[in-house]
């Protein structure tokens, strides 16, 4: 027999829920259940944790599915951003123009700067009226792609 917590019901084991007022009985064996700290193994051959290395100055793709996480390298040269394939971000979708953006090192650090597309190009969601300053972490989106700026 089992005590429904909510009225003090005695029920017999393996009911659900309490006959008499319908609340739902403790899980037999739950008290058995109950987690605890543990110490987990240590492995001397895994780098401890710590800052994360320096991949570089970079876009890394948010947003769509298939294609997130892949990081594109911005050159000193500066990076074009498109559907174009001569593009350094090759962005294959009907929501990006032939070449969309150019992202380039300025005196104020990095900026972007709207190609003439058609959609626009966005900064942390706000459409970019001329060159805008990148700070690492800022979201860019290009047609339907969201991409991370990483200084």
């Amino acid at each position: 027999m089992v005590t429904c917590p909510a009225c003090g019901a005695e029920r017999p084991d393996g009911d659900r829920f309490c006959g008499s007022c319908g609340a739902p009985m403790p899980e037999q064996g739950a008290a058995a259940q109950a987690t605890g700290p543990f110490e987990a193994p240590v492995d001397p051959g895994l780098t401890p944790p710590g800052a994360m290395p320096s991949v570089g100055t970079g876009l890394a793709v948010r947003l769509p599915g298939g294609r997130t996480g892949e990081f594109f390298p911005v050159g000193e040269q500066g990076t074009s951003i498109g559907r174009s394939p001569e593009c350094d971000v090759f962005l294959d979708d009907i929501t990006v123009s032939r070449v969309h953006a150019r992202v380039r090192q300025d005196v104020g650090g990095w900026v972007i700067e709207d190609a003439g597309s058609t959609n626009g190009t966005y900064v942390n969601r706000r459409l970019i009226e001329g060159p805008e300053i990148l700070a690492d972490g800022d979201e860019v989106q290009v047609g339907k792609f969201r991409l991370l700026f990483v200084a």
